[in-house]
């Protein structure tokens, strides 16, 4: 992973921010987080700018300044956010949250412009921007996935892939807009094959449901060039796979590394761009730089003097425009 140019931000439960020199895993700058906790971050695509959500509001860093206040707050949430994004030319924001909603909010102008709501109000964990950029996923407390439509506005369809209740902990869609993959509270994942970028009229079962941990799987994500798959558990691994062949009748699941070292509940992730690197976050206070090559650790950022969990990190090693 190249360091020029990168941007890796952390956050937790100590309320602070934290940027990182991603080649000697030093601090460059922290921001405060007034009055709650980090539950999420993200990264607008040019990296000029670093969205945090908490309890319940959003705010917006500069990501290259030594401002240590945030230059816009977006309020309308009513409990913890718990996922955040930018649209691909960050003129929108899209955040889910614990209240039951999902809310698209004018970067600039701070403004809610939707707000997608759940039936009975049953807590959002996870939403992801499909690359049609027209539609959103997310998943709840309820168990289910759900399609929102940005241009009909409203919710299109919705699966509850297992029979219980389970809590759908996260929802990921591939850059190509190939699958979708989502997981739950009991270690499930989820894999649905689209057609590719068109819209999504219709979610069916999932063609493969996999157990992928033996406890709670917190977070899944495609890597960007879709090659592999990667789950985040409170069992304390990150676990890689290789991304199912769409195509074969039989749907494979093959293991392709696991990254061990963490002493607690890993909640978070991010792949560099090139896909070859992971950034994980963990309830330790720690963030590990994973070389996916091997599955060494090469680099951890740790906040000198606390030990308070690490549940957000975000990481943009983009090349420039």
């Amino acid at each position: 992973m190249s360091t020029s140019g990168v941007v890796l931000a952390t956050g937790g439960y100590g309320s602070i921010i934290s940027f990182w020199d991603a080649s000697t895993g030093k601090t460059t700058r922290d921001v405060s987080f007034v009055d709650s906790q980090v539950n999420v971050l993200s990264i607008s695509p040019d990296k000029l700018r670093l969205a945090a959500g908490g309890n319940p509001k959003v705010r917006l860093f500069e990501t290259s300044s030594n401002n240590p206040n945030a230059v816009n707050e977006f309020e309308g949430h009513t409990s913890n956010v718990t996922s955040l994004g930018f649209q691909k030319d960050a003129r929108w924001i899209y955040s889910g949250s614990e209240d039951g909603t999902i809310r698209i909010f004018d970067a600039r102008a701070g403004a809610v412009q939707r707000t997608y709501e759940t039936k009975n109000k049953i807590g959002v964990n996870s939403v992801a921007l499909h690359p049609n950029q027209a539609q959103l996923l997310s998943a709840d407390n309820g168990g289910s996935v759900r399609v929102w439509d940005l241009i009909a506005d409203k919710m299109l369809c919705q699966v509850k892939p297992e029979l219980d209740d389970v809590s759908m902990r996260s929802v990921a869609v591939a850059s190509n807009g190939s699958a979708i993959v989502a997981c739950n509270n009991v270690g499930h994942c989820m894999l649905w094959k689209m057609d590719s970028l068109q819209s999504i009229n219709v979610l069916g079962a999932p063609i493969s449901i996999k157990k992928v941990h033996d406890t709670y799987c917190l977070k899944v994500q495609f890597s960007p060039d879709v090659s592999k798959i990667a789950t985040a558990s409170a069992d304390k691994t990150v676990r890689l796979w290789e991304t199912p062949q769409l195509d074969k009748p039989k749907v494979d699941w093959t293991s392709d590394m696991v990254l061990s070292g963490h002493n607690r509940l890993v909640h978070d992730m991010a792949f560099s761009a090139d896909s070859s690197y992971l950034v994980s976050a963990c309830s330790d206070g720690s963030a590990r730089l994973w070389d996916l090559s091997n599955g060494k650790m090469i680099r951890q950022y740790t906040c000198a003097g606390s030990s308070k969990a690490i549940v957000a990190v975000a990481l943009n090693d983009s090349a420039s425009d």
